[in-house]
C-alpha cells in the first residue's frame, strides 16, 4: 500500500512541484524582465541626465570663451581648462552608457572628442594671441608697446621742432586710431604711404639718428600690433577668431546627434520598455492561468488513478504488514518468556555466581531483541514511520548497558572494555533512549566483531552546556582491523560491508550502520568515521539533549571500602555519583580497620581474597572482576560479583542487594498496589501460558488480585459477569477464537449499551509496528505494553492508568 500510495503521491507531488516550478519560473522570468526593464530605464534616465549635464558643460565652455574675449581675464582660461576636463569625463561616461544601452545613434564620441580638442586648442591659441595683444600682469602687450613707442617718438619730434613732421605725425596717429577703432583695411594703404613719407622726411633731417630710430621702433610696434589683430581677425569670421567660430559650428553639428537627437531616441526607447512591461504582465497572467489549469487537470487524473490503485496496493501492503507483525509476535513471545523469567528468577535467593550467569542470559536475550528491532526499524525508516520520542533517561546507563551486552563476547576474545565518561555529564536527559542505545549497540557489536585483540572504548564527553540543554560527544573506538579510506563512503549503505569477504569471515547483516546512520540523522546528528586499515576505527556522533532536573537517589547510610593496590577512578566516581561514602585502603590495612554492619567491602584481587578469607567471610563482600579475565571464582564465598567497568546502576543495585540478602523477603510495593487491590482486580487476557505466568507472578509480587482469560471471547464473558470487580484489563492482541482488537471493541460496546464507566485497557503486544500500535488505540485501548517487558515498565504503565483513574 505504501509503495503504491508513494508512487501516485510522488506523481501528484511531481505534478504540483512541476506546476509550482513553472509558475515560479514565469514569476522569476517576469521579475527578472521587470528588473531588467527597470534597470534599462534607469540607465536611459541616467544617460539622459548625463547628456543634459554635458550639454550644459558645453554651454559653459562657450560662456568662458566669450567672457575671456570680452574681458581679457586669465581666470577664464583656467575655467575653460576645468570645463574641458569635466567635458572629457562626461562624454566618456555618456559614451559608455550609450554602448551599454545599445542605442543606435549617429553620434561618434571619437569625432566629438577630436572636435572638442580642436575647439579648445583654437581657444588657447586665440587666448595666447589676445594676451600677446593686451598683455597681462606679468608682461606688456603689443598695445602697451605701441603706446610706449608712440610716446618716445613724440618726444623726439618735439626735439626736432619740425612743423611738417608734426603735421604728418598727427595725420598718421589719426589714421591709426581710426584703423584700430573699426579695423577698416582700406585705411592701411594710406597709413603705409604716410609712414613711408615720414620715414623719407626724417631721413633727410640733419642729425636725425635718434628721431629716425624712435620712428622705426614706433613703426615696428604698429606693424606688430596690426599683424596680431590681422591674425586675430578683423571680424568674427576672420583670423583665429573666425577659425574658432568655424570649429565651434562643426562641434555643435557633431554634438547635435548627442544633445538633440539622442534624448528623443531615449524617450522613445523608454516608451518601448513600458510597452514591454505591459506585455510581460499580460503574458505572466496568461501563463499562470494555463499552468494552473494544466496542474488541476493532471492532478485530477492522478488522484483518480491513486483512488483506483489504492485498493490493490492496500491488499499487497496488508500482506507485508501481516508478515512483519507475525514475525515480531512469534519471536518476541518466547523472548518475553526468557526475559520475564530471567527477571523473576533474579529476585530469588541465588548465589553470586548464579546471578552472574543470569546476567549473561539477560544480555544475550537483549542482543537478540536488538537484532529484531534493527529489521523492524529498517522497515519503519523506509516507510517514513519511524519517529523520535524523547523521554527522561539516564544517559550514562545507556553506555554501561551497551558495554554489558558485548561483555561476554569481549571476555571470550580477551578484549579490554574501557569507559571514558565525562563526570560533568548530567545524570538525566530527555532523549529517545531506545534509539541511542540501539545505535551504540550496533557500533559496539561491529567493534567486538572486527577486533581480535586490544581495547574497545566507550566515550561520552560534554561538548557544550546551556541552561536547559547539553551537547554530548558519543563514540565507540576499537583497535580492530580498520577500514580502507576508499571504502568508508559506502559502509553506511544497507546490506553493505567493507567487502564481500567481511560477511563470510566475521558475519553480520550489513544493516547496523545503515540504520544507525539514519537514526542519528533523524536525531539531528551525523555519524563520523575515523579509521585506518589495520589501526582500528572510531565511530562518533554529536547530539543535543534537553536536560532533566531529576536527581539520583543518594545512598548515604552505606559505606563502601575498596580494598586494592590499584586505582580505579571510574569506580570511585560511580560510588560518589550514587552517594555511597567510600574509602580506598590497601589489603594489609583490612585487618586493622573497623567495619560496621552497613559497610560493603569491594575487592578485586584473588590473592587478597585468599589471604584475608577469614575476615572477608565475616562481612558483605563484592568481588570486582575485570571483564577480559578468564579466571574462575566459583569457589569464592562472596556476596556478589560485579564486572569492571560495567558499573552505573549495576553497582548501586548490587550493593543494595548485598545489604538486603539477610532481610526478610517482602512483596514489591507500588502505589498501584494500594489503588487497585482495594476491591478491584486486573483481568489478564493472554493465550500464552508462559506470558500468563510472567504477568501473574509480577502481579503477585505487587500484591494485586487478577482474573485470567485465555482468549478474547472468554475475556468478554468474564467482563460481562464481573465487570464491577475489574479495575483494569491487560489485553493481548493476537489470540485464537477472538483477538484482542475485537474483544476490546465488544467490551466498549457492552459498556456503552449498559452505561458503564470505561475500564482502562492496556494492550499486551509483541508488535512494535506503528500501524499495529495505532490499531490498539483505534479499537478503544488506552495504552500499550510491548513484549518483552520488564517489571518496572509494567509498574509504570499500571501507575499511569491508576493516576488517570484517580482524576477521572
Amino acid at each position: 500500500m505504501w509503495m503504491a500510495n508513494h508512487y501516485h503521491a510522488h506523481n501528484i507531488r511531481k505534478t504540483l512541484i512541476a506546476g509550482s516550478a513553472i509558475v515560479l519560473f514565469f514569476l522569476t522570468l517576469f521579475f527578472y524582465t521587470e528588473y531588467k526593464v527597470e534597470q534599462a530605464k534607469s540607465q536611459l534616465t541616467t544617460l539622459k541626465s548625463d547628456i543634459l549635464t554635458a550639454s550644459n558643460g558645453m554651454l559653459l565652455m562657450r560662456r568662458h570663451e566669450k567672457d575671456f574675449i570680452a574681458r581679457v581675464d586669465p581666470e577664464y582660461i583656467e575655467k575653460m581648462q576645468t570645463s574641458y576636463n569635466a567635458m572629457i569625463g562626461q562624454l566618456g561616461d555618456v559614451n559608455v552608457k550609450i554602448i551599454q544601452s545599445g542605442i543606435e545613434t549617429d553620434y561618434s564620441n571619437q569625432y566629438a572628442l577630436a572636435y572638442i580638442d580642436d575647439y579648445v586648442q583654437s581657444f588657447f591659441s586665440l587666448a595666447d594671441l589676445v594676451v600677446m595683444i593686451h598683455g597681462n600682469e606679468h608682461q606688456n602687450g603689443l598695445i602697451d608697446n605701441l603706446r610706449e613707442q608712440s610716446l618716445k617718438f613724440g618726444h623726439e619730434l618735439i626735439k626736432a621742432n619740425n612743423t611738417t613732421l608734426d603735421y604728418t605725425a598727427l595725420t598718421m596717429q589719426d589714421l591709426m586710431y581710426q584703423f584700430f577703432s573699426d579695423f577698416d583695411i582700406e585705411t592701411l594703404p594710406r597709413l603705409e604711404r604716410i609712414l613711408k613719407q615720414m620715414e623719407s622726411d626724417i631721413s633727410k633731417q640733419p642729425q636725425s639718428f635718434a628721431l629716425f630710430r624712435a620712428f622705426l621702433e614706433f613703426k615696428f610696434a604698429f606693424y606688430g600690433l596690426q599683424s596680431a589683430y590681422e591674425e586675430f581677425g578683423y571680424t568674427h569670421n576672420e583670423g583665429r577668431h573666425g577659425a574658432l567660430r568655424a570649429t565651434v559650428h562643426q562641434l555643435e553639428t557633431k554634438l547635435n546627434a548627442l544633445f538633440d537627437v539622442l534624448p528623443n531616441q531615449i524617450a522613445n526607447k523608454i516608451s518601448i520598455y513600458d510597452n514591454y512591461r505591459m506585455f510581460a504582465t499580460i503574458a505572466l497572467i496568461v501563463a499562470i492561468i494555463l499552468t494552473l489549469l494544466y496542474v488541476i487537470r493532471q492532478t485530477s487524473i492522478l488522484e483518480t488513478e491513486l483512488i483506483t490503485a489504492r485498493e490493490h496496493e492496500r491488499q499487497a501492503n496488508r500482506a507485508k504488514s501481516a508478515f512483519l507483525a507475525n514475525m515480531s509476535h512469534e519471536i518476541r513471545t518466547p523472548l518475553n518468556g526468557i526475559l520475564g523469567m530471567t527477571e523473576i528468577l533474579s529476585d530469588s535467593k541465588l548465589s553470586a555466581l548464579q546471578k552472574d550467569y543470569l546476567s549473561t542470559i539477560s544480555s544475550s536475550s537483549q542482543t537478540l531483541l536488538m537484532l529484531i528491532n534493527d529489521i523492524l526499524d529498517l522497515s519503519k525508516i523506509e516507510s517514513g514511520h519511524l519517529e523520535i520520542c524523547p523521554h527522561t533517561c539516564a544517559i550514562k546507563e545507556v553506555f554501561f548497558d551497551t558495554a554489558a551486552l558485548i561483555a561476554p563476547k569481549a571476555q571470550q576474545k580477551g578484549i579490554e572494555l574501557a569507559m571514558e565518561i565525562d563526570s560533568t555529564l548530567p545524570n538525566y536527559v530527555k532523549a529517545d533512549e531506545q534509539k541511542v542505545r540501539q545505535v551504540l549497540m550496533n557500533l559496539a557489536s561491529n567493534a567486538i566483531k572486527f577486533t581480535e585483540a586490544g581495547t574497545i572504548t566507550f566515550i561520552a564527553s560534554l561538548v557544550k552546556q546551556q541552561a536547559n540543554s547539553v551537547t554530548v560527544f558519543l563514540a565507540v573506538k576499537d583497535t580492530g582491523i580498520g577500514i580502507d579510506t576508499n571504502k568508508q563512503a559506502h559502509i553506511f549503505e544497507e546490506f553493505q560491508q567493507e567487502d564481500t569477504s567481511t560477511s563470510q569471515q566475521y558475519g553480520g547483516t550489513g544493516l547496523g550502520l545503515a540504520i544507525s546512520s539514519k537514526m542519528i540523522t533523524m536525531m539531528g546528528g551525523e555519524i563520523a568515521l575515523n579509521s585506518l586499515k589495520g589501526r582500528g576505527s572510531e565511530f562518533s556522533f554529536i547530539l543535543s539533549f534537553d536536560t532533566d532536573d531529576q536527581q539520583l537517589t543518594q545512598q548515604t547510610e552505606t559505606t563502601v571500602v575498596y580494598v586494592s593496590m590499584k586505582e580505579k577512578p571510574l569506580l570511585i566516581e560511580e560510588l560518589n555519583r550514587y552517594g555511597f561514602p567510600s574509602q580506598q585502603i590497601t589489603p594489609d590495612s583490612l585487618s586493622s580497620i573497623a567495619i560496621s554492619k552497613q559497610t560493603v567491602i569491594i575487592i578485586d584481587d584473588a590473592d587478597t581474597y585468599h589471604q584475608y578469607e577469614k575476615i572477608i567471610a565475616q562481612h558483605r563482600v563484592i568481588f570486582l572482576k575485570d571483564n577480559q579475565t578468564h579466571d574462575h571464582y566459583h569457589d569464592f564465598a562472596v556476596s556478589a560479583f560485579i564486572t569492571y567497568p560495567l558499573l552505573g546502576a549495576r553497582l548501586s543495585n548490587t550493593i543494595k542487594s548485598v545489604l538486603e540478602q539477610e532481610a526478610t523477603s517482602e512483596p514489591i510495593t507500588s502505589k498501584t498496589t494500594t489503588n487497585i487491590s482495594s476491591g478491584s482486580k486486573i483481568l489478564i487476557v493472554e493465550d500464552n501460558k508462559v506470558n500468563q505466568q510472567i504477568v501473574t507472578i509480577n502481579l503477585n509480587k505487587l500484591g494485586i488480585s487478577y482474573l485470567l482469560a485465555n482468549d478474547g471471547q472468554e475475556a468478554l464473558t468474564i467482563y460481562q459477569q464481573q465487570h464491577q470487580h475489574i479495575g483494569l484489563i491487560l489485553m493481548d492482541c493476537m489470540m485464537p477464537v477472538m483477538d484482542g482488537f475485537d474483544a476490546t471493541e465488544a467490551i466498549r460496546a457492552y459498556e456503552r449499551s449498559h452505561n458503564l464507566a470505561k475500564k482502562h485497557i492496556i494492550a499486551l503486544t509483541a508488535s512494535v509496528l506503528d500501524d499495529d500500535i495505532q490499531k490498539c488505540f483505534d479499537c478503544g485501548m488506552d495504552d500499550y505494553l510491548p513484549k518483552p517487558f520488564k517489571r518496572d515498565v509494567l509498574i509504570e504503565k499500571l501507575d499511569k492508568q491508576v493516576n488517570i483513574l484517580a482524576h477521572t
